[in-house]
């Protein structure tokens, strides 16, 4: 059956974006190595996504084409009349245990909890959360979005993998116990 997995970049501090929601600070890491950190391999593993709606637009706000138009894509949001520009996407209103047991049944490879923070707390909340790829990037933000929002349950996870980069960038590779 298919793995719920979350592959995401943060700040030393837990930060995955400024409070504007920029990602600047990712596009200008060093990467001597113009290493990809593992998302070619993960991403061939992965059919459907979820994402909240604030991640949605930043997206869409790349001036690129749509880089999931292979995928179901589906944004996680309360907006009612929310209405997606991409293929293959679809809005979702509501995230529960039927609804997951119905994008289990839907993928036949995994599914990736793309961002942001509200839509990963929901989903450990859940204890839907697989497993976590976290790359922890050699900055300090000091404010911004965090990886985690408030009023997420403890929840225990198990190391499997820690990995470190020439650029400074640490994987850290956890699976729910």
């Amino acid at each position: 059956m298919a793995q719920i997995k979350l592959y995401i970049a943060c700040s030393l501090d837990g930060y995955i974006a400024r409070e504007n929601h920029s990602l600047d600070w990712l596009n200008n890491f060093p990467n001597p190595d113009n290493s990809d950190y593992g998302y070619h391999a993960f991403i061939q593993n992965i059919d459907i996504l979820v994402m909240g709606r604030k991640t949605y637009d930043e997206i869409m706000g790349f001036d690129v084409d749509w880089p999931y138009k292979d995928y179901k894509t589906f944004v996680l949001t309360s907006q009612s009349d929310f209405k997606v520009l991409t293929t293959e996407t679809y809005v979702l209103n509501a995230i529960n245990a039927p609804i997951i047991e119905q994008l289990k049944s839907a993928s036949s490879k995994n599914i990736w909890i793309v961002g942001g923070s509200k839509v990963i707390a929901q989903f450990i909340n859940l204890n839907a959360l697989d497993e976590m790829m976290i790359f922890m990037i050699p900055v300090v933000l000091g404010s911004g979005i965090s990886l985690f929002a408030d009023k997420i349950k403890e929840t225990p996870f198990k190391l499997i993998k820690a990995e470190s980069y020439k650029s400074g960038a640490v994987m850290l590779s956890y699976t729910r116990k």
